[in-house]
């Protein structure tokens, strides 16, 4: 039975522990194909490139990632809320669906039309040289496709289809590393960046299959996707919200990588780099399952039954995360040599204080990833801004009397005030709480990570 023809009880009852778990399980599949993806790209990049190139990618990759948030105009998890609002209404579906697609597509080209002039400006803004400017324009013009298929894997989510979106996200995977590895080989960094552009094209036709599969499962179809007027609209109110939101997280980590540059250098730079492919592959998880599974849920079912939903939650994310986290922290040095080169092993004495922020993230965000659907917008901008901007504060503090590592315990701080902010307004506005079981869980979970820090 697929996701889309559930009992009503599987799909509105909220957050059931066996289902979530399952979930989870697909969805990590999707993950760790990804993260397969990621540990033969850097180890690729590592072995070809070396440290300084590295650090060049990196700079273009975050850019890239950058104005990914933005030319989206925030189209994401509002999607996905309104489309899991609707989900039993194939015509509201079809107006949500539309509205999101002309909006992402032409978004799409219109950043692509802005920023290919600019390319030689971005290229010396990024790395102090202009001679990368046509690997920015290969990735400039990769952006209208690879917004359009963010918008459909969003609104795949929005219907609650785990098993396409793991498909999907396993089959991009897999044959965007038949591209990318003689690509890079043969061409070097081009041959990396030239991927892009043509990885682009891949993923809109995996995810663009995948939503039409969705629309037959339902006995919808595709041809009466319209754009409605008011969908677009209240899209759009959403969207400047998770826009900033967005921007401030992808702004805070670009800004931070060049202060590096600035401060350490590019080799320094690419040391970083191992520290945040490791932690970012780990929270990429988390947060896939978190927006497929529970955000949909509490979107479509509101504060009903909403202690029990975010509890459940949380210890679910303990119960996948901690040894995720407790394994990466332990095992630092193996995984810096095997993903990347000895070369990168000085990054992994970074490692644990980077796992320690990405605890503190999961506890939360656990709590935190409400505050959207349940129409708290202003908050949920609130805290990434703040997290944002503290990251950059205290690097910027730290930087000229821990040098590298300042990047890490900035990181680590910046997220210690999410979870008790988050968890102050859901019990002032619901009533929530928190039994000493959870927090004694929360305390065991940080209680490994510390203790993989210092154990031989």
């Amino acid at each position: 039975m697929t996701e889309g023809r559930q009992t009503p009880i599987a799909i509105e009852s909220g957050f059931i522990l066996r289902h979530f778990v399952g979930s989870a399980g697909l969805l990590s599949l999707g993950s760790i194909a990804t993260f397969a993806r990621a540990v033969v790209t850097a180890k690729l990049f590592a072995v070809t490139l070396g440290p300084s190139l590295v650090g060049i990618l990196a700079q273009l990759f975050n850019f890239s990632a950058l104005v990914s948030v933005i030319v989206p105009l925030g189209l994401t998890t509002g999607v996905v809320k309104m489309v899991a609002e609707v989900r039993h209404d194939d015509s509201a579906t079809n107006r949500v669906v539309g509205s999101a697609c002309v909006l992402s597509l032409a978004s799409g080209f219109f950043a692509s039309i802005v920023l290919l002039p600019a390319s030689a400006q971005i290229s010396l803004l990024l790395t102090g040289s202009t001679q990368w400017a046509g690997l920015v324009a290969l990735i400039v013009l990769s952006f209208p496709l690879y917004n359009l298929a963010g918008t459909l894997s969003y609104i795949l989510q929005g219907l609650s289809e785990v098993r396409m979106i793991t498909r999907a996200n396993v089959a991009n995977a897999a044959l965007s590393l038949v591209i990318l590895v003689p690509a890079t080989l043969t061409l070097g960094l081009l041959g990396a960046v030239l991927t892009v552009l043509v990885t682009s094209l891949l993923q809109f036709t995996l995810f663009g299959v995948e939503v039409l599969l969705a629309y037959r499962l339902r006995g919808w179809r595709l041809r009466h996707v319209r754009p409605g007027r008011a969908e677009s609209q209240q899209l759009l109110r959403f969207g400047l919200i998770l826009l900033a939101g967005s921007v401030a997280i992808w702004a805070s980590l670009l800004v931070v990588r060049t202060q590096v540059v600035q401060s350490l250098g590019q080799y320094q730079n690419g040391l970083y780099q191992a520290v945040y492919g490791l932690s970012n592959q780990e929270i990429t998880v988390f947060m896939t399952w978190m927006a497929a599974y529970v955000v949909p849920r509490i979107a479509n079912q509101g504060s009903r039954d909403l202690n029990h939903l975010l509890t459940s939650g949380l210890r679910a994310n303990l119960f996948l995360m901690v040894p995720v986290l407790t394994l990466g922290v332990a095992l630092r040095q193996p995984l810096v040599h095997i993903f990347y080169s000895s070369q990168f092993l000085p990054a992994a004495s970074l490692i644990p204080m980077q796992a320690l922020g990405d605890y503190l993230r999961v506890v939360g965000w656990s709590m935190a990833a409400a505050l959207f659907p349940l129409g708290h917008t202003r908050a949920h901008l609130a805290l990434i801004v703040c997290q944002s901007v503290l990251w950059v504060a205290l690097t910027a503090l730290l930087l000229p009397i821990l040098h590298l590592a300042a990047v890490s315990v900035a990181y680590a701080n910046s997220f210690l005030p999410w979870a008790p902010a988050a968890y102050l307004l859901l019990h002032r506005r619901y009533r929530i709480g928190l039994s000493c079981e959870s927090a004694g869980l929360m305390a065991c979970g940080l209680l490994c990570v510390v203790s993989a820090t210092i154990s031989p």
